[in-house]
């Protein structure tokens, strides 16, 4: 068997020469993914450019065919093996000595091959998104089954040990990723300080701004610790972003009601601002209309 950097460059070459069957033939040699069964690969409708959909159908009477999208061999590779082994499964499934006759059991075993490689070892092993979405596909076929069913009860232990691996993969990944929900409750708009005053009743050297968001908002005031790198002179009149959704902070003698945003740098502030001038009050993430 060629190597990985091998395969990927002689797929390239089919790709080249838009020989994307015979690309999807050599793949499936160098993995032994065949059946006796299997008469054709063909192309199946066009989909968007982001689909990768592969189906079998046939017969062990007539034979069967696997349909592959065009675009096939632009994806990622060790994926499309996987996908192409899913389809093989389901054609061992429906042909042979242990025929396994509903459409939720085949998927469930065929994705549950996808994250353990049982069947099939030689295959390689896919990125963990790729693996987190296996698994909660076969837990949805699993679900399917019907509560309590023979079915369910059959394959209860193989689906506790897919619940396990799909919570260590998704306790793998980095705890900074959020949905976009979470951003979008975050009201992050651009203000002009209009005032800058001295604050010397706070713990840490800190201004007291006074901020123009604009005529729908209106006037909110902050505490902001940036006396290390600006004058106050320099900030009137400076637009600068802020949060404007945090509750107000009480800070010793004054209600701080918006968060100046700003990063840390050498143990000071330094402002984020806006590289052109728009309207106050201009929300962050949103295009201004």
């Amino acid at each position: 068997m060629l190597t990985s950097e091998e395969i990927k460059t002689r797929i390239k070459t089919f790709r080249e020469q838009q020989a994307t069957v015979e690309g999807v033939q050599f793949l499936m040699a160098q993995y032994d993914l065949s059946h006796p069964l299997l008469k054709q690969i063909v192309f199946r409708e066009e989909e968007s450019q982001n689909s990768l959909l592969l189906t079998a159908e046939g017969s062990a009477e007539t034979g069967f065919r696997i349909r592959i999208p065009r675009n096939i061999l632009n994806f990622d590779l060790d994926l499309v093996v996987n996908l192409l082994m899913h389809e093989i499964y389901h054609l061992h499934q429906r042909s042979g000595d242990q025929i396994v006759d509903e459409r939720i059991e085949r998927e469930w075993q065929a994705y549950t091959e996808m994250i353990f490689h049982q069947r099939f070892p030689q295959l390689p092993t896919v990125e963990d998104r790729y693996l987190i979405g296996f698994a909660k596909k076969a837990l949805h076929y699993y679900s399917q089954m019907g509560e309590g069913s023979t079915l369910q009860k059959k394959y209860a232990s193989q689906k506790t040990v897919v619940e396990q691996y799909l919570e260590y993969l998704e306790n793998k990944q980095p705890k900074s990723h959020v949905e976009w929900a979470d951003f979008e409750k975050l009201d992050m708009r651009v203000g002009t300080i209009l005032e800058v005053n001295d604050f010397p009743k706070a713990r840490k050297p800190s201004y007291q701004l006074l901020i123009d968001f604009g005529e729908e908002i209106g006037t909110r005031k902050s505490s902001a610790q940036i006396t290390a790198l600006y004058k106050k002179e320099e900030l009137v009149g400076r637009q600068i972003m802020a949060n404007i959704n945090f509750a107000p902070k009480q800070i010793a003698n004054f209600m701080s009601e918006c968060l100046v945003m700003g990063v840390y740098h050498d143990d000071h502030v330094v402002l984020l601002d806006v590289e052109r001038a728009v309207p106050n009050g201009s929300k962050v993430g949103q295009p201004y209309m």
